[in-house]
């Protein structure tokens, strides 16, 4: 089943909103003088593992080889990323922070062996 290329842009869009509305309250926390809090901590986290996601999005896109299963796991990375924040700054729960962080790498390692699969029956 084909679908549009642009729709792995929603995804991309929502985590890059995720990541500036961390930043704020990051941002606002280090001008309070308060140091290094929950806010830093989740706020730094958009540096590592959503490089993969950006990396397996952009790479998708480039390649045109985009599909249902490509976006299911752009959106459950996206969601288990958003849960994380809430888990840590809402919740103050560790566990949920675990489970999200162990969701949002599992849906990264789907879109990369996604476009594994890909080239496996296409080539190179």
């Amino acid at each position: 089943m084909r679908v549009s290329q642009f729709l792995i842009i929603s995804p991309v869009a929502l985590q890059v909103i995720v990541t500036f509305i961390l930043f704020g309250f990051h941002w606002r926390t280090r001008l309070a003088g308060e140091g290094s809090n929950r806010f830093t901590d989740v706020y730094r986290a958009q540096f590592e593992l959503p490089v993969l996601f950006y990396g397996a999005a952009l790479f998708g896109y480039a390649m045109r080889i985009i599909d249902p299963w490509h976006l299911f796991f752009a959106m459950l990375f996206v969601l288990a990323q958003v849960t994380e924040a809430v888990g840590v700054l809402v919740l103050n729960s560790g566990g949920v922070r675990t489970a999200a962080v162990l969701v949002a790498a599992f849906a990264v390692l789907g879109m990369w062996l996604m476009i594994a699969a890909h080239f496996s029956v296409a080539g190179f």
